[in-house]
């Protein structure tokens, strides 16, 4: 029997086990896809039980980044996004990939989002610094702001970006929310809604709820949206062709976590 699972603190909310449950049967394959609460701390030995049980993981907040030190090999676009969100186990060697960064241009693409700079990402953590990768090798001009100023202009060093102040979101074409503002939390936002352009869209990895404020508040402005499902079930299935070789439907694992949202 196959078996996936995946880690993060906290990780409770994660609608992973439902989408990749739908792609085990709908491939008629027989294992089971798990959520393991793993605080940072945990990681080193949770990553022992991969080594010895796993087929592979999912690495979520707040792993992907420190996840790097405890792996045998990692790929060449883990490396340079310096985050890893997918994790194969074989013969107990482990090796990492990041499909945030293709699945989040796969979904754009899926969307009807268009590709066109500057972008703006708000975030520098291990989701922003893959979608900024992604976004600069589509070619876009990309911008990037985090709450600390440091990390927003070490990432922007790192990759060839620009940090910025929020105050330039106004002339962007693309936002991207790459932080955790609004988890859990409906009445929060990283972005003020006098800072929203006129034109572009806008689109918001965190998907509970689904409908975050900054999502409506950039809707009324008159943006194109994208809500956080859409890079979620593709990263899903880019992460499961990594185990198996097998892509399933992207839009099926998105209605399968849409169902676990009661949606």
């Amino acid at each position: 029997m196959l078996r996936f699972a995946v880690l993060g603190h906290p990780v409770a909310h994660s609608l992973s086990p439902a989408m990749h449950a739908f792609a085990l049967e709908s491939l008629g394959l027989e294992g089971r896809y798990e959520a393991w609460e793993t605080p940072l701390e945990a990681l080193p030995g949770r990553l022992k039980e991969v080594r010895r049980a796993f087929r592979g993981v999912n690495l979520t907040l707040p792993l992907k980044e420190a996840a790097l030190a405890h792996l045998d090999w990692a790929s060449p676009e883990a490396q340079r996004i310096g985050a890893v969100n997918t994790v194969l186990q074989v013969e107990g060697r482990l090796f990492g990939f990041n499909t945030d960064a293709p699945g989040f241009l796969e979904a754009l693409k899926a969307g009807g989002i268009p590709l066109k700079g500057p972008a703006l990402v708000l975030g520098a953590g291990g989701a922003g610094r893959a979608v900024a990768f992604a976004l600069k090798e589509a070619g876009l001009e990309v911008w990037v702001w985090n709450r600390t100023p440091k990390r927003a202009l070490a990432l922007a060093e790192e990759f060839g970006l620009r940090a910025v102040p929020l105050e330039r979101a106004k002339e962007a074409r693309l936002l991207v929310n790459a932080t955790s503002v609004g988890l859990g939390d409906p009445g929060a936002t990283p972005l003020p809604p006098e800072l929203l352009p006129e034109e572009g869209a806008a689109v918001d990895l965190v998907y509970r709820p689904l409908w975050t404020r900054f999502l409506r508040e950039a809707k009324e402005r008159g943006l194109k949206v994208q809500t956080g499902l859409p890079m979620l079930a593709w990263q899903g299935a880019l992460a499961f062709r990594i185990w198996t070789g097998l892509l399933p439907d992207p839009w099926g694992m998105e209605e399968a976590a849409l169902r676990a949202l009661g949606v």
